[in-house]
């Protein structure tokens, strides 16, 4: 008792309405029970009682730290889509390469395995660490 928690966005439309309660409020935990209900004394004075999961413990995150964590997510998913990209180029190389026009796992695995090992510039643990990365892809 006595946290400070943030209205979510998942807080019940009934109480968004009667009480006029948005997300992003701050509160303090006055009381909760084992079926997961905190009750909650708003900073405007009123208390509603919601299931825990329309709160978030501590204090709100500033527009920098929001629009930090939108840009952290952003790069994430472009870094995923930069490894995708790199991938199915290796993918085509490979079919050019072995003149194939079906594709096969293993095989590009295992041909991807000796490009690596053929490697000069990298030491033995540069090689191993690139081939157990590639034989756990799934």
């Amino acid at each position: 008792m006595g946290d400070i928690v943030v209205v979510t966005d998942k807080l019940s439309k009934h109480s968004q309405t009667v009480y006029g309660v948005t997300p992003g409020i701050i509160g303090k935990v006055v009381s909760y029970n084992y079926q997961g209900y905190y009750t909650v004394q708003l900073e405007n004075g009123r208390q509603i009682s919601e299931k825990s999961t329309a709160f978030e413990k501590g204090k709100p995150k500033t527009s920098v730290e929001q629009f930090q964590e939108q840009i952290e997510k952003a790069q994430s998913k472009i870094r995923a889509t930069e490894a995708f990209i790199v991938e199915t180029q290796a993918k085509i190389n490979f079919l050019a390469e072995t003149g194939s026009d079906e594709f096969d796992e293993n095989e590009f695995k295992a041909y991807h395995t000796l490009s690596i090992i053929e490697q000069g510039n990298m030491s033995k643990i540069e090689k191993a660490k690139a081939i157990a990365a590639l034989i756990a892809k799934k």
